[in-house]
């Protein structure tokens, strides 16, 4: 990513895949991690995006200093589940570090390594519990327990009701509803 587009996303500001961390306001690595991974989480399970750490959430530029990018993503592989690879690098604009962590939507549902699970409402990263995966879950419908309407006798192929009361037979000797009539049956 070059300058003018890193730019550019940080003056649209925040939003569903667009996620600022200050790295002055979170000076010890881990506690710093710790967001990362719950941002990442957020990202990979909306849209994917981008994590912009030493922005401001008022889009201030205030830079990364003394960082290890190799590190970080393999904090952040190490603390997810599955495994999230991402990519990052760093950008300077202004004389300050801009660490660019971008993050894949990923095609599984991921948490943290602590079990954890988010993801975005708009621009900010929110629990992602079991009520609210429920919701989005379309549940299978079990078609031979429907009642179907507009049908009617004619609609019965009597070569499939032989047929499988032929399997029926093989399968299960003792059967007594091979003895009923294919209407029954």
């Amino acid at each position: 990513m070059d300058k003018s587009e890193l730019q550019d996303l940080i003056n649209h500001g925040e939003k569903i895949n667009v996620e600022f961390k200050s790295w002055v306001e979170t000076p010890n690595f881990k506690n710093l991690i710790k967001l990362c991974v719950k941002e990442v989480v957020a990202l990979a399970n909306s849209e994917g995006g981008y994590l912009l750490l030493g922005v401001e959430d008022d889009q201030r530029i205030t830079g990364c200093t003394k960082y290890d990018i190799q590190n970080i993503i393999e904090s952040i592989y190490d603390r997810t589940v599955p495994n999230l690879f991402t990519k990052a690098e760093a950008v300077t604009i202004d004389g300050k570090d801009v660490i660019v962590i971008y993050v894949e939507k990923s095609k599984r549902l991921c948490g943290t390594s602590s079990g954890e699970y988010y993801k975005r409402l708009g621009k900010n990263s929110k629990p992602y519990t079991p009520e609210n995966m429920k919701d989005e879950i379309v549940e299978d419908i079990d078609y031979s327990a429907q009642i179907l309407e507009c049908t009617s006798e004619e609609d019965i192929n009597l070569l499939e009701v032989y047929k499988l009361k032929e399997k029926l037979k093989v399968r299960d000797k003792q059967s007594t509803l091979i003895e009923l009539d294919d209407m029954s049956f």
